[in-house]
């Protein structure tokens, strides 16, 4: 099983960003983290990548936005392993510090599209192909030849452009983090979240839960919609199901006991929300990440 390994990188020169062209002959990274964000633009190559909880193809174009301490991992095709001198992996890939001009983030209003951006990098973020996306490329191969304050401000150019296209899509609509701050300002949501993230592998009910928010159930579930944008039962089935990715990838636990373990009360409705959640069975999830090995 693929262990996840935190990668501690290197900005010995003192400056918050970095950028590398990358050429290889194939991906070697095993499935890692770290504190810094990472864009990846794949120029040449072609596999699966690995991003929290989503496993999906990629291929020459590939634009991603990953965010601090995500997940993450690119498996070259078989293609790539048989020493073929006319296959290389060639990306770029930018990194800045997770606490580079935060300050001016969280003070300014000028960077409040950047700060939503990097908000929602936590889910990992894939650019498809539009006038944005092409800027924001020929602008990271603009960057190769940059450092210091100018490789600076083409990074937040970079990050400006990210956060005004509409073309952008989560990889992991599913929640990691036990903190909503960022996304909510109403005490009761997060309230009635916390709570939920605590008990949702414990048999509770929609009555238990409305009752927490001090209102009757049909309220309640129009409350939670309207802030979450999706069903309480939705909301508990991702959290469930990103637990269970988490146990499958760990490898201690057999799929029917992490069936048990993480909520679900049998084998054929965890089957059919996890492919639901993820696009894979679990056995075809945990084929993927031992394929990745």
């Amino acid at each position: 099983m693929t262990n996840l390994m935190h990668e501690q990188l290197n900005f010995s020169t003192g400056s918050p960003v970095k950028i590398k062209w990358c050429d290889y002959d194939y991906f070697k990274f095993p499935l890692h983290f770290h504190s810094e964000y990472e864009i990846i633009y794949i120029i040449n190559s072609f596999g699966k990548r690995f991003v929290g909880n989503s496993i999906e193809s990629y291929s020459d174009g590939d634009l991603v936005l990953l965010g601090s301490y995500l997940p993450h991992m690119y498996k070259s095709a078989p293609d790539f392993h048989q020493n073929n001198s006319n296959l290389r992996v060639k990306a770029i890939v930018l990194q800045f510090s997770n606490n580079f001009f935060c300050c001016a983030i969280e003070n300014y209003p000028e960077f409040n599209k950047i700060k939503k951006l990097l908000d929602e990098s936590r889910y990992g973020i894939v650019f498809k192909d539009c006038k944005e996306a092409d800027l924001i490329k020929k602008r990271l191969k603009k960057a190769l030849n940059l450092k210091n304050i100018d490789l600076l401000i083409e990074c937040i150019k970079i990050l400006s452009l990210m956060s005004d296209t509409e073309k952008k899509e989560l990889l992991n609509e599913d929640y990691f983090e036990n903190s909503f701050d960022s996304q909510f300002n109403d005490p009761r949501i997060i309230k009635i979240l916390t709570f939920i993230n605590n008990h949702y592998s414990e048999p509770i009910n929609l009555e238990d839960i409305a009752d927490k928010a001090g209102m009757n159930k049909s309220a309640f579930c129009r409350f939670f919609k309207e802030k979450t944008s999706k069903s309480c039962i939705e909301y508990i089935n991702e959290l469930k199901v990103t637990y269970a990715c988490k146990l499958l990838r760990e490898g201690k636990l057999s799929i029917s006991q992490i069936c048990y373990e993480v909520g679900f009360n049998n084998i054929s409705n965890f089957n059919r929300q996890f492919k639901k959640i993820t696009n894979f069975t679990p056995s075809d999830y945990l084929l993927e990440f031992k394929k990745a090995r």
